[in-house]
């Protein structure tokens, strides 16, 4: 999913996300999304943190009717020597469409700073339609640009079987 972003003052960041989906038969676009998100001043190296994150989206999944969607995600995070601890207790809401429902989408990380800044961690998430998936995921910088990768596992029945993830972040 290519994701543009924008520092739109101190603590605030604008993106602008084009997610894409591929199966057996063919790869789509599935619409498009605007975030802001914000995060509270704190120490990066230790203590608790806290933040939002807001997301409007014109989803369009493959093979379904496209709608349009709000999710809001709560950020709560703490670090404590090697060790950062994430929770995002977030919930989305069909805006259009024939099902309306608030429905829960929490996401939760917890990683190991082994030497450097990589870092080795658990992720876990749980979409809308109840799919949950746990990544083995690495974390560290290419100068000033932060690196994500992980290899997810769906858990459950609705969920991918597996994923493949990277996110890189160019920093100028």
């Amino acid at each position: 999913m290519p994701e543009w972003s924008y520092g739109i003052a101190p603590d605030w960041e604008f993106s602008l996300q084009l997610p894409f989906a591929f199966n057996t038969q063919r790869g789509a676009n599935e619409g498009y999304r605007a975030e802001l998100q914000y995060i509270a001043p704190h120490d990066e190296e230790r203590g608790l943190y806290w933040g939002i994150n807001v997301e409007l989206a014109r989803d369009a999944r493959v093979d379904e009717p496209r709608f349009w969607n709000a999710e809001i995600i709560p950020i709560v995070g703490w670090h404590v020597e090697r060790w950062h601890l994430v929770a995002n207790p977030g919930f989305e809401r069909a805006l259009s469409g024939t099902e309306r429902g608030t429905r829960p989408t929490p996401a939760a990380k917890v990683a190991y700073r082994a030497f450097g800044t990589n870092a080795y961690g658990v992720e876990l998430y749980r979409d809308a339609d109840g799919g949950r998936t746990a990544y083995l995921a690495w974390d560290g910088k290419l100068g000033k640009s932060d690196i994500n990768v992980g290899i997810g596992r769906g858990t459950s029945a609705n969920a991918d079987r597996w994923v493949l993830k990277a996110i890189y972040e160019v920093a100028f």
